[in-house]
């Protein structure tokens, strides 16, 4: 019995020792295989974590590459390439990093690859020592809207080829009453009701700089010299129709009292007439003499800032405030204008001598900065224009400076003479950089300037465009946004509102405003939301095309005198991610 017992004992030892050696193997494995899915979900975080490391790399390089699209492209890359090495990546680096910068086929995009070797930690002992890691971004520059022309001239040419734009570029001095129409060089509200954008009597809207315009050199024609000049660019106060304090029919062509204008300047007659042509419409208010400077700056690599790009002063290219001549002050201004004309010093015409007399700023295009050939670059020139400055110091805003009344202008731009008096956009192009304050003075009817230029890549967006103070006429008219002639005839599905909102006769149908007046949009703001179609496109080599024109249409004969401030933009973030 004794015995059996032991047996028994020992074969119940000898299976649980056996059982024993299974529970171990099974522990074993089971402690392998937790040990890989722990070492696989560290590898797995770690390889998140990289690849959030390199997608911000390349965000980051895209982001700050887009900035200098789409003319830069050089600069562009190198930027990119800076910003993602700061982070950590950059071209040859270690792990077999690859850092590619292109330009999509939208100019304004451009697209950023980075790949790099992430190294295992736990999965190298079964072999897998690393992954291949690659994360790509694409960003985008909206650039500013250009504003105003497709062409080497931003408004009327009386003495050229005449553009036909029917518009004058109009800058007030900084006392003017913002319900004048230019709303963002003037300090005052004074309007009832009061205008937009005002904080009781002060504007909210004062900018200090001014007005920025781009003279866009596409290409440079050899041996010639940059030219920009300017139409009627000194403060003469005519009246907005030109009917106060011109020289007489005498004055122009002799009496026994006066000596004949057309002695001294053959085109008297026509000049300093009643050609409705060469009337800017300068006028004035209360404290007039309104002092005009002009700052020319140098294309950078910044194209968001206007402030940043670098003055250009030399001897035949430097800041100027432009003085002002008032009739209203003079003892007899009846003659004013011709006693200036007619004068030993304010009546030369003598080119390049660095002073700007009465009879070369006076309904006459003069220079102001002519860059020598072989100094020209391609680029944006930009050119400022401002009121609040003193002759002494042109480049600086002066609160003292307190004039009141509207400057009207037209610029043009080109290379030597031919360039100048042609309507060409194929070397140099002018437009307004995101604001644009114009004069329109012709009589009615039917009008179309150009707006904006909106380039076949901004299909599917909105195109918001304002216009300050619309409407002064003699009769109520009519307002439509017109798409580039080679795309269609018509835009669709528009929203037009006013600040006040105020209910419009808006037919969205065809992109049409009705029933426009000065009664019903005098100091208000107008805001018209245009929908690019998706299937948008238009000729981008063509000058005139991709342009956005306004048709301003008033009854025949209506007497048109309006002074309004445009802005036009793409909505959305101007560098954006968008892949």
């Amino acid at each position: 019995m004794l015995s059996s017992l032991r047996l028994l004992a020992a074969r119940r030892w000898a299976e649980d020792r056996s059982q024993d050696g299974l529970v171990l193997v099974w522990m074993s494995l089971t402690l392998t295989l937790m040990l890989l899915f722990a070492g696989f979900a560290v590898d797995m975080s770690n390889w998140w974590l990289q690849a959030q490391r390199i997608q911000t790399a390349a965000d980051a390089g895209a982001h700050a590459g887009a900035a200098f699209l789409p003319a830069d492209f050089a600069n562009a890359q190198s930027k990119a390439a800076s910003e993602t090495g700061r982070n950590g990546y950059t071209n040859g680096g270690a792990d077999n990093q690859v850092v590619t910068i292109t330009q999509e086929p939208n100019p304004n995009r451009i697209r950023v690859r980075v790949t790099a070797d992430v190294p295992s930690f736990f999965l190298d002992l079964v072999g897998l020592d690393s992954i291949r890691m690659t994360r790509e971004s694409v960003a985008e520059y909206v650039a500013p809207v250009p504003m105003g022309s497709p062409q080497n001239k931003l408004g009327n040419d009386p003495e050229g080829v005449n553009p036909n734009t029917q518009l004058w570029v109009n800058i007030a001095g900084p006392q003017t009453g913002k319900q004048q129409g230019e709303r963002n060089h003037t300090r005052l509200c004074n309007g009832s009701p009061r205008e937009y954008g005002c904080s009781g009597s002060t504007s909210t809207e004062y900018a200090d700089d001014g007005y920025f315009f781009g003279m866009e050199v596409g290409s440079i024609v050899s041996g010639q010299s940059l030219n920009f000049q300017v139409f009627d660019a000194a403060f003469v106060n005519v009246g907005s129709t030109c009917t106060s304090n011109m020289p007489s029919s005498s004055q122009i062509n002799g009496s026994s009292t006066y000596t004949a204008l057309t002695t001294k300047f053959a085109d008297a007659a026509t000049r300093y007439g009643t050609n409705a042509a060469y009337c800017t419409g300068d006028q004035g208010w209360g404290n007039r003499n309104v002092q005009t400077s002009f700052i020319f700056r140098e294309p950078d690599e910044t194209p968001w800032s206007n402030v940043d790009n670098p003055i250009i002063n030399t001897s035949t290219c430097a800041p100027v405030t432009v003085s002002a001549y008032n009739p209203s002050n003079a003892s007899t201004p009846s003659r004013y204008i011709y006693d200036q004309l007619m004068g030993a010093t304010t009546g030369l015409l003598i080119a390049n001598d660095g002073v700007i007399s009465f009879a070369e700023a006076f309904r006459r295009f003069s220079t102001f900065c002519s860059i020598p050939a072989g100094s020209v670059e391609t680029g944006t020139y930009v050119v400022q224009v401002r009121t609040n400055a003193t002759s002494a110091a042109p480049t600086v805003a002066s609160s003292a400076v307190t004039t009141e009344g509207h400057n009207r202008m037209a610029f043009r731009a080109g290379f030597g003479t031919s360039g100048l008096t042609e309507v060409s956009g194929t070397n140099v192009t002018l437009a307004a950089l995101g604001r644009l304050p114009i004069y329109a003075n012709s009589t009615g009817a039917d009008s179309q300037f150009y707006m904006a230029r909106v380039r076949p890549y901004d299909a599917g967006r909105t195109l918001r465009i304002n216009l300050y103070d619309m409407g002064e006429a003699s009769q109520a008219g009519s307002l439509q946004i017109l798409p580039p002639v080679e795309f269609a005839s018509t835009f669709s599905g528009c929203s037009i509102s006013r600040d006040d909102g105020a209910a419009l006769s808006v037919n969205a149908g065809i992109c049409q405003l009705n029933n426009v007046s000065s009664s019903s949009y005098n100091g208000r703001l107008l805001t018209i939301d245009v929908p690019i179609p998706s299937n948008y496109t238009c000729n981008e080599n063509q000058a005139t095309g991709c342009w956005i024109k306004i048709r301003a249409y008033y009854p025949s004969g209506s007497g048109v005198t309006d002074a309004t401030t445009w802005t036009a933009a793409i909505l959305g973030n101007p560098i954006r991610i968008v892949e």
